[in-house]
Formats: structure tokens, C-alpha cells, sequence
């Protein structure tokens, strides 16, 4: 199991998708395990608070419990904005390795402002940047600015 975590505009889900496409996993988008809580504070700019977490990685620790009984090879994506997450969910899955995707600011925010599917307006983005928590947790890197062929050969080394 692979948790694929980083900032909005990253790429997450677009090297998940390269991971199902090419080497096998089953691809699931924690953002599925949203709240409706969780959904309306970001259509409306508002603050997500701990507590809504909470639930959030309950659901997405119990979706992927499920997952696990069905799927050998799973990659999990999810902006993981907390280390105290990160930690939770490596305590319910301690096979889970972290991989942390990253983008320069410049291209995330691109990529943002291109979004139909997932509409997140780029200041909230900006917000969530600076919350972000320096990742703790053993963690590889890969760099997302180039494009597919990059991902591949970086995920290549990587995914085992």
C-alpha cells in the first residue's frame, strides 16, 4: 500500500493514476471520504477544524480497511495536511508507505485553475499551503513538474 500525500495541484491523483495504469494498483481518492461538513467549508472558504478531520480519517482509514480485502496492490491519495493523520493512518496500516508528490508553487496553482471536476479556489489553496505540516514520517519524494514519462520512471524506482 502506497499513500501518495501532498499539496493541492501536486498531482496526487494523477500519479495514482499512472500507478493503476502502469504497475498495477487500485487507485482510491481519499477525497471520496469527504464529509458534506467537509465539502461545504471549502466551497465556502471556510476553516476545516480537527474534529472534521477526525471523522474524515475515520472514514478513510475504514474505506481503505475494505479496500485491503479486496486489493493486494492499493494506492491511497490524499493531501494528508497534518502529521498527526499521517501517523494515525500509518498506525491502522503499517505496511503503508508514504510518498509525498510534489509540484513548485507556480505549476500547482496552474493546475488548480484548470480544474472542472474539483473547483478549488486558489486562494483557499494558498491556506492550505501554509498549514501544511513538514512531513515527519518516512516518506520518499517525487518531483511533479515534467509530466507523465517522469512520474513513471520516478514510480518505477519506487513502487516494489
Amino acid at each position: 500500500m502506497y499513500i501518495f500525500f501532498g499539496l493541492p495541484g501536486a498531482g496526487k491523483t494523477f500519479s495514482g493514476k499512472i500507478a493503476e495504469k502502469y504497475f498495477g494498483y487500485h487507485l482510491y481518492e481519499g477525497d471520496l471520504d469527504l464529509t458534506s461538513e467537509m465539502r461545504s467549508a471549502i466551497a465556502n472558504q471556510t476553516v476545516i477544524i480537527d474534529t472534521m478531520r477526525d471523522i474524515f480519517f475515520q472514514n478513510l482509514i475504514e474505506s481503505v480497511k475494505k479496500l485491503e480485502k479486496k486489493y493486494n496492490k492499493i494506492v491511497v491519495t490524499q493531501t494528508f495536511i497534518k502529521e498527526k493523520y499521517r501517523e494515525q493512518f500509518h498506525q491502522a496500516f503499517s505496511q503503508a508507505k508514504f510518498i509525498l508528490i510534489q509540484a513548485d508553487q507556480a505549476t500547482r496553482e496552474e493546475r488548480i485553475l484548470k480544474r472542472k471536476e474539483y473547483a478549488l479556489d486558489i486562494q483557499y489553496a494558498r491556506k492550505m499551503t501554509d498549514i501544511f505540516g513538514t512531513p515527519l514520517i518516512a516518506h520518499e519524494n517525487i518531483s511533479n513538474n515534467t509530466g507523465e514519462e517522469a512520474i513513471k520512471e520516478q514510480l518505477r524506482r519506487l513502487l516494489i
